[in-house]
């Protein structure tokens, strides 16, 4: 995914904050949507929003966005956040309330945590340098 891509997502989510003083969830989504489904259609791939599931728990849920292909299999998942809400604490609500917890990007606009293999994969080096990194490389 190109720089240009990234960097219009982040004037578009600073635009909308702007324009309409919120930074909630539901007003600042769909700059990340749009931004997982330029990647998605890159990949043959098309992000499904709130699609409800069963977990491996049996318990009912419904992603923000789950990456499907042609086959309808599930590729990996998209949670969206409110920036005010403490993410890890969202993160650990969702991983009990069943959510997979391989291929699972969890997001606020200002922070960005990717799970795969139940391993934390990457995080950001920095919020306002809006750059990220191995975790293993972070340590």
């Amino acid at each position: 995914m190109s720089i240009q891509i990234i960097q219009r997502y982040y004037a578009e989510v600073e635009k909308i904050k702007r324009y309409s003083g919120a930074s909630n969830e539901s007003s600042l989504r769909k700059p990340f949507q749009d931004l997982l489904e330029q990647y998605a259609r890159a990949k043959g791939l098309v992000v499904v929003a709130e699609v409800e599931m069963e977990s491996k728990k049996g318990t009912r849920i419904r992603p923000d966005g789950v990456l499907k292909d042609a086959l309808r299999q599930d590729w990996g998942y998209w949670e969206s956040k409110d920036e005010k809400d403490d993410i890890e604490a969202e993160i650990k609500a969702k991983f009990n309330k069943g959510y997979p917890n391989f291929n699972i990007l969890f997001e606020d606009t200002n922070t960005a945590i990717l799970y795969q293999g139940g391993e934390r994969i990457w995080k950001p080096l920095s919020a306002t340098q809006k750059v990220w990194m191995p975790c293993s490389a972070a340590s």
